[in-house]
């Protein structure tokens, strides 16, 4: 890696390296200025620029590498200003473009003849889930540094199994399942307090058949479009202290319910202005959580 004025490791690895290094401010400010800059030649094209991923989490160890999501309403946009990026150092790389979901700039000596990768850019669009987990998976890892530390953990945990050259692939892999489980929580976190609307699948009364047994929906119960739950299909609502069936909702997020033993956490909603005890938002939707083993979490 490159080294600060004061002898520490700052930015850069030989491509495939996997080595980590403490966090370091430099790299807050080497994420700030490159926002600054990509915002300079994309300008209105680009709707946000972010420093995301480990070298933006502050209390973990990371690659040092710095990684920027860019948020964009069209890929076509943000290409038309290709030439302005690769005078910058930014070199387009469609071969590793993904389904069309995401343009991967990058950044390093590696892409003019040299070994060392400096910068990842991902250019995907704006409100997306890919935008919201790179968002969310910061933020929450920020919020909660116990749980950052578990990150830290089986990162470091994979580097002493695997090594830290050549294992590129393993390491990736290895952090997936983690990776996963704390997208789900980030994305339920990241509701909570906010005024949201969500869409009725099964309004109060509804009866669902499964297994034998048949579970009628005392509450309206829906789903925010467009936003993806650990079951990869989008997140599901409870919408309790609304006594008649509703098409839609726009309401306050009040909770979680956080199942422990099923791939999916639910969005807990009232009506804005309300509160509740946990008695009552446990009562209320203990017809179906009585099934899981449900720890809810309220807002204050």
């Amino acid at each position: 890696p490159q080294q600060s004025k004061e002898g520490k490791y700052m930015i850069g690895l030989k491509r495939g390296d996997v080595s980590l290094y403490d966090h370091e401010n430099e790299w807050d400010t080497e994420g700030e200025r490159t926002a600054n800059e990509l915002f300079e030649i994309l300008g209105g094209d680009a709707r946000d620029i972010q420093h995301i991923g480990s070298t933006s989490i502050k209390s973990i160890k990371a690659k040092p590498i710095i990684d920027i999501a860019v948020a964009a309403d069209s890929f076509e946009r943000i290409l038309s200003h290709e030439n302005e990026l690769l005078q910058s150092g930014y070199h387009y790389r469609p071969d590793k473009t993904t389904d069309g979901e995401q343009l991967l700039f990058a950044k390093g000596s590696y892409y003019e003849g040299g070994d060392m990768q400096t910068h990842f850019i991902h250019v995907v669009k704006y409100n997306s889930m890919q935008w919201r987990n790179y968002i969310n998976f910061r933020d929450f890892l920020n919020a909660f540094p116990e749980i950052a530390k578990q990150y830290e953990s089986v990162k470091t945990g994979l580097v002493e199994k695997l090594g830290s050259v050549g294992s590129r692939n393993g390491y990736v892999e290895g952090k997936a399942e983690f990776i996963s489980r704390i997208l789900r929580k980030a994305t339920a976190w990241s509701f909570l307090g906010k005024t949201v609307t969500m869409e009725t699948d099964r309004p109060i009364g509804y009866v669902h058949r499964k297994s034998g047994y048949e579970l009628v929906y005392p509450l309206n119960y829906g789903y925010i479009p467009g936003v993806l739950g650990g079951d990869g299909e989008e997140l599901d609502v409870y919408l309790i202290d609304v006594n008649e069936p509703v098409e839609r909702f726009t309401g306050r997020i009040i909770g979680i319910a956080h199942r422990e033993n099923d791939i999916e956490d639910k969005l807990i909603m009232a009506p804005p202005d309300k509160k509740f005890t946990r008695d009552e938002v446990e009562r209320a939707v203990h017809f179906q959580e009585q099934y899981y083993n449900t720890q809810i979490e309220l807002i204050e």
